[in-house]
């Protein structure tokens, strides 16, 4: 990859330059080329937000819209939700005899939009005039590499610590510990829908701990659902400052349960880990140690969005169970590394709504022991007005006589919005050359030409307002004669009012579900959308009204009942609990 990045080499242009084809993808490669070096050395590769996979059916997957960035730095944006069924996507044909499949997601280009072309050398004359960014979707069964996925991710110090069919474990150590803190162990497990529940211990001789050893134990419960996990495995670390060496001196035991089967094994990682007395001699280490060559280097590792679990009958393959997003690949905000030991801190934001009269406010902690930073930002509502409005005709009358350069005033006449500033439009009636009535606003002169079509008076109107009284005086001055002895002047006033009732009730948010009415046979899911219009918060909670009418997941997706009738889901909006929304689904 660093071959696409250096030499950076830009377009020089000067008069009289020749520029062709090559010319212009130079230029085109240095934009996009810089763009993909500042998205892997400064964010890394992953799923940036979305992406999310769930199972709209037994042969249907639900995939959310989102952004990510891979391994190229190129970015994959899905700008849609999309449901797709297992035949529909790429690879199918490779998992029908498998038990799992892995479901990637990668960056793809196409050439779009043939125009004619001259002297291409090739037989239709036409070349495709744009290159339309995209992504695509594919199935494997084959198994991913998951040394290589840990190495990209940042994790240090990976090695395999057991391998077969149906199951594998990744063990990944960090490089730099603060004496006095704990060293993260970090073990991947990936294993299939019916492995039995995994329970491990590894010991070994260790010169990093006081008493010589170490023991790193893990029990998985029954209830978890993942098949692939990273399990984070602290180990104490005192007494030891300044030290670089292998964290196991020898050969470390594995004791493996998979169910009622016992494995046993003695196996050797390599795990160089430094020591460092205090957490600034610990990031002057990682800075000695990060370089460009670790972050540009090439890296044949897709984006996996989930592992899925198959079933298979005489006509079809059924899913069974899905792990979203497997191998956790996110795009991490880090500090002068890769991975754990480069400082990785996760920062959670959240946003409060505070009156328009309220200052904006913001409130911090950070839990050390996670390296969690959380930002609570209080954000004023924009200062909300609303409009009253009225609209009256006066009738101005002129005596006989010469009327150029004359003017004429109403009375002072009340313009009905009460006491208060009020904002005063006029405009003047005439009849056109059909006799049709019509309203001039503002000068006439713009009109003074023969294309124009009509030929309203010459004539300007003022008004005077008075705030305190709730009244106005409504003149016009003539610059022609005006035939008849009346001219008729239409005012349109408004007067702004703030936070009134009216406004609160528009603000009201409304909850759409869809589908609103499905029908479902015993045991089938169904992806239900809630949408909210009239706020800015989006979030719903979904129930369901009938004791054992299924079950409905925070994202929507239900689970029909065994038992058949019709039942209701509500979605209830987060930002107004008495606003909701009913959809019903008839079980058969």
């Amino acid at each position: 990859m660093a071959n696409d990045f250096f030499p950076v080499e830009r377009n020089r242009y000067f008069y009289g330059k020749l520029l062709t084809v090559k010319d212009f993808e130079a230029e085109q490669n240095y934009n996009r080329n810089k763009h993909r070096f500042s998205n892997i050395v400064m964010n890394g590769a992953g799923v940036v937000y979305g992406l999310g996979v769930t199972v709209h059916d037994n042969t249907t997957l639900l995939i959310e819209s989102g952004f990510a960035i891979d391994y190229d730095g190129q970015e994959i944006v899905i700008e849609e939700p999309l449901i797709r069924k297992l035949p529909m996507i790429e690879g199918y044909e490779d998992i029908v005899d498998s038990n799992s499949a892995w479901l990637g997601i990668s960056y793809e280009e196409e050439a779009i939009k043939p125009v004619n072309a001259v002297n291409t050398g090739n037989t239709g004359n036409s070349e495709f005039n744009m290159m339309r960014e995209g992504y695509k979707l594919f199935l494997t069964a084959e198994k991913p590499d998951f040394k290589e996925i840990l190495e990209s991710n940042g994790y240090k110090n990976v090695s395999t610590i057991y391998s077969a069919d149906n199951l594998s474990m990744v063990i990944a150590v960090d490089d730099i510990v603060v004496s006095g803190r704990d060293l993260e162990v970090h073990v991947l497990i990936v294993k299939d829908y019916d492995t039995p529940p995994v329970n491990f211990v590894l010991s070994g001789e260790s010169e990093f701990t006081e008493d010589g050893s170490i023991t790193l134990e893990y029990s998985q419960g029954t209830t978890e659902k993942r098949q692939c996990l990273i399990v984070d495995l602290p180990v104490s670390i005192n007494g030891v400052s300044e030290y670089n060496g292998q964290l196991f001196s020898r050969d470390v035991e594995l004791n493996l349960n998979i169910g009622t089967r016992h494995y046993k094994n003695y196996i050797k990682i390599q795990a160089e880990v430094s020591a460092a007395a205090s957490e600034q001699d610990a990031e002057e280490l990682r800075r000695s140690r990060d370089n460009l060559a670790e972050h540009i280097r090439e890296k044949n590792v897709p984006i996996y969005l989930s592992k899925i679990e198959l079933i298979h009958s005489t006509a079809s393959v059924f899913i069974n169970s899905l792990t979203d997003l497997p191998f956790d690949q996110k795009v991490r905000r880090l500090n002068g590394g890769g991975g754990k030991s480069g400082g990785m801190m996760e920062v959670q934001t959240t946003v409060r709504k505070l009156d328009y009269w309220q200052k904006p406010d913001v409130k911090s902690s950070f839990n050390p022991k996670n390296g969690k930073l959380s930002l609570d930002f209080g954000i004023p509502t924009p200062e909300q007005y609303d409009y009253s409005v009225c609209h009256g005709v006066v009738d101005l009358e002129m005596p006989g006589g010469i009327k150029v350069n004359s003017r004429f005033y109403s009375e002072e006449i009340p313009h009905g919005l009460g006491a208060g500033t009020v904002d005063v439009r006029l405009s003047i009636e005439f009849l056109t050359a059909e006799n049709e009535k019509a309203l001039l606003f503002g000068n006439k002169e713009v009109f003074k030409s023969k294309s124009s079509g009509v030929n309203p008076p010459w004539a300007e109107a003022g008004a005077v307002v008075y705030p305190e009284r709730g009244t106005m005086k409504i003149g016009v001055w003539l610059h022609d004669t005006v035939e008849g002895n009346r001219i008729r002047v239409h005012f349109f006033a408004q007067k702004p009012e703030r936070d009134t009732d009216r406004i609160y009730d528009k603000s009201k948010p409304v909850v759409r579900i869809i589908p609103e009415v499905t029908r479902l046979s015993a045991g089938d899911r169904m992806h239900f959308r809630a949408i909210v219009d009239g706020s800015d918060d989006k979030g719903v909670t979904f129930s369901i009204v009938e004791e054992g009418g299924g079950v409905i997941d925070v994202n929507g997706v239900y689970q029909a009942p065994e038992q058949s009738g019709t039942y209701e889901i509500i979605a209830s909006s987060t930002a107004d609990p008495d606003v909701s929304a009913s959809a019903y689904v008839i079980v058969e």
